[in-house]
């Protein structure tokens, strides 16, 4: 995915090139939002600015909106099919809207993304495997699950659909949503990880925990 065309693109509707590119990594990574995520991400005090945005968003159709339980804060949803045709995902799951849990956790990844800002975050698996390609991986090396239906095989690469950013120095940061603690599936995940962080000079796991709602 050419990440500029798709701003560009966006920045079209009638959008700053900043207010576009926080679009673009929603409708990428999370498909919702807060309106102190785009305070976050654009380095301003949250304020009128922000409201203003969100306002407009909303009257355009751009995004949907519900309350999450016991007063955290309203989310918005990215839904338009003009975002998601602008990253090439016109299909894309997150375009269908999340039960609150769910969206709770979308956000605390949105969250972990935007502690990061410099570096350059890849969503989909043929992202991550042009890296690998990029940096010399082999290809055996990357996380990945053996599907069998019958006499066929499929092998899919980067099955946790997990976000991964690099930095300009070369590190490497890995998400990990932690979203089930009664499941030790921390160790899967690093079981399959094991020999991409082998090859790898530098890198962070990030464990995401979501608060439980009771």
């Amino acid at each position: 995915m050419n990440l500029e065309h798709a701003v560009q693109t966006v920045t079209k509707r009638g959008f700053t090139e900043r207010q576009a590119r926080l679009l673009v990594l929603v409708a990428r990574h999370s498909g919702v939002c807060v309106m102190r995520q785009y305070s976050t991400f654009a380095g301003i005090v949250f304020g009128q600015k922000t409201r203003k945005l969100f306002a407009k968003l909303v009257r355009l159709g751009f995004v949907s909106t519900y309350d999450c339980a016991h007063n955290r804060g309203r989310v918005y949803h990215v839904r338009h099919r003009a975002i998601y045709e602008a990253i090439g995902e016109p299909d894309s799951r997150l375009r269908r809207p999340p039960a609150v849990p769910r969206a709770l956790e979308r956000l605390m990844l949105l969250d972990a993304i935007l502690e990061n800002p410099e570096a350059i975050w890849m969503s989909s698996s043929a992202e991550k495997v042009d890296y690998l390609s990029s940096g010399g991986i082999p290809l055996d090396d990357a996380p990945h699950m053996v599907i069998r239906q019958g006499d066929q095989r499929q092998v899919r690469y980067f099955p946790d659909r997990l976000p991964i950013g690099v930095h300009p120095s070369g590190h490497v940061v890995f998400v990990y949503l932690h979203a089930d603690p009664l499941r030790d599936e921390f160790r899967d995940f690093l079981q399959r990880h094991a020999p991409l962080l082998e090859r790898l000079a530098a890198w962070t796991i990030r464990i995401v925990v979501p608060e439980l709602i009771p």
